[in-house]
């Protein structure tokens, strides 16, 4: 119970930096209401297997699941934090982020992973990914889609 109103408290914090950063916009006028809201794949490293990887979608209607054949739900999002996720979405300039390349060597290079955000924004779908983009993940979008997809990878 702690935890998750620390998680609502960051995500409700991190809408406020959003809000300083840009124009609002009305989530339900602004996302477009086809395809996943985020998915977020990770991709590389070893594993017993071969390569290591994993896609997480966050769907539209607060289902988290995962990409792989089911069962593969992992949970749901409360509507304050897909209301929070939709907004920062929405007000995040994808330009400063795309403006900021990654320079060094991309951790699947040397048995690391990569990862990579797509968004569905008013404007179509942005793709962040770690190994072309230098991602900063304190940024209030980041940090809000890293902490539901931690939650949803908790036992």
């Amino acid at each position: 119970m702690r935890a998750t109103f620390r998680f609502l408290a960051f995500v409700a914090l991190a809408v406020g930096f959003a809000a300083c950063a840009g124009p609002a916009a009305s989530p339900s006028d602004a996302t477009p209401a086809a395809g996943p809201l985020v998915t977020v794949e990770t991709r590389g490293g070893e594993c017993p297997d071969g390569a290591c990887g994993q896609t997480i979608t966050i769907e539209r209607d607060g289902r988290v699941h995962l990409a792989a054949k089911p069962p593969n739900d992992l949970g749901t999002v409360t509507p304050q934090v897909l209301s929070s996720l939709q907004t920062l979405i929405a007000t995040t300039d994808f330009r400063i982020i795309k403006g900021r390349p990654f320079t060094g060597d991309c951790p699947t290079a040397y048995d690391g992973q990569e990862t990579i955000y797509s968004f569905t924004t008013p404007g179509g779908v942005e793709t962040i990914a770690s190994c072309t983009f230098a991602i900063d993940p304190s940024t209030p979008l980041f940090a809000a889609v890293d902490a539901v997809v931690a939650a949803a990878n908790r036992p």
